[in-house]
């Protein structure tokens, strides 16, 4: 089970709910059922593949789910900026 899952199970959601939350966040003129019609396939996504989804979403939705994103850099001697 992924941290993404286990998160939304901690809230006690579904996809749903999630869905519904995201949509506040990135499209907040939608309705709620609006919300669910447009980004319930990315929740599902996201929470089946997270590895294969947008940065930029799943930061979004540990947000949502009330976890913070932290990026760790291993080996800072080898990076160029």
């Amino acid at each position: 089970m992924s941290v993404l899952q286990k998160l939304l199970d901690e809230k006690d959601w579904n996809i749903s709910d999630l869905a519904r939350e995201y949509g506040k966040h990135e499209s907040p003129e939608l309705s709620g059922d609006e919300a669910i019609k447009k980004y319930g396939s990315l929740m599902r996504k996201a929470l089946s593949d997270p590895d294969h989804t947008k940065h930029g979403t799943v930061k979004r939705l540990i947000e949502i789910l009330g976890g913070e994103l932290v990026v760790r850099v291993k080996r800072v001697n080898d990076m160029s900026f």
